[in-house]
């Protein structure tokens, strides 16, 4: 077997088994008497969700496509960006707050795939996220775009362009191809992680 493709066998083995380890532990803390309360169906919905996102980013890495990259009007990518993160802020207990400055570019942004980059950015991102609120402060500039996350103290390893054979799990492989096909220059400094965008 190729190389790369084991390598990717097995990260994406790696992340469904996190996925079931979640679920049975969702199962296991609930009282076997009585039915999910709301709290830990949302928890079971969220470990799902996540889960599928895991696997839809394993599936394009294993065909070799992306996500549509068609430009998109900002306030639907930025509402669909907020929507796509709700599980991974109940998983994680986190709050993330976005807002939108316009620098004098068109309020027009990289669609789908922009949108699994930014979210698999933010889980990379997470560790290194201080408190339970991490912005998302988004900017269209004349030259591209622009996604700051803070605070963050360290620039994520999964968001630095692994090399090939470095094992990894799906989150930061799906980083580096979504990443590398949307030129982004990721940067971290004073807590605030930079994410460049360069317009087409």
């Amino acid at each position: 077997m190729e190389k790369q493709a084991e390598l990717l066998i097995r990260a994406a083995l790696h992340d469904m088994a996190n996925v079931l380890a979640g679920i049975q532990g969702v199962l296991e803390l609930a009282d076997p008497a009585r039915p999910l309360g709301t709290r830990d169906k949302d928890r079971l919905d969220a470990v799902v969700e996540e889960g599928m996102a895991t696997l839809v980013r394993a599936r394009h890495l294993a065909m070799g496509t992306l996500p549509e990259a068609g430009l998109q009007e900002g306030p639907d990518w930025r509402a669909q960006v907020l929507d796509e993160l709700k599980a991974m802020g109940l998983l994680f207990k986190c709050e993330f707050v976005l807002t939108f400055e316009d620098r004098g570019g068109p309020d027009r942004w990289p669609g789908a795939l922009l949108r699994s980059y930014v979210r698999s950015a933010v889980r990379q991102a997470l560790p290194y996220a201080q408190g339970h609120v991490l912005n998302l402060r988004c900017a269209s500039e004349p030259s591209g775009w622009s996604i700051r996350m803070d605070p963050v103290s360290l620039l994520p390893e999964g968001l630095v362009f692994l090399a090939d054979d470095h094992p990894g799990d799906i989150t930061s492989r799906w980083a580096k191809t979504a990443g590398q096909a949307l030129g982004v220059t990721p940067t971290c400094q004073d807590g605030i992680l930079s994410l460049q965008v360069p317009r087409p």
